[in-house]
């Protein structure tokens, strides 16, 4: 595609196993986010429980920041979804 708009291909960024099991685990913990009128935000019950079963990648705190920053722009995109929407 990008051979067709004239534009080099970028290396491919090299991989992170940290980020991409923070990735992993924030979709196994959103899975148990709540949906009332609109989709709720995660709280800390929802990564304990995920803590029970598996252990983080890295520093704890820098998982659940994580966790939360990953949450903060899923809310952001079904906020933007529900105003195009409207």
């Amino acid at each position: 595609m990008r051979d067709k708009l004239g534009r080099k291909l970028d290396d491919a960024p090299e991989f992170s196993y940290t980020a991409h099991a923070i990735l992993t685990a924030f979709n196994v913990i959103a899975r148990g986010r709540s949906y009332h009128p609109v989709a709720m935000p995660l709280d800390g019950s929802h990564i304990n429980a995920y803590l029970e079963l598996y252990e983080a990648p890295c520093e704890l705190h820098i998982f659940v920041e994580c966790v939360f920053a990953l949450d903060n722009l899923f809310l952001d995109g079904v906020r933007k979804q529900i105003k195009s929407a409207t």
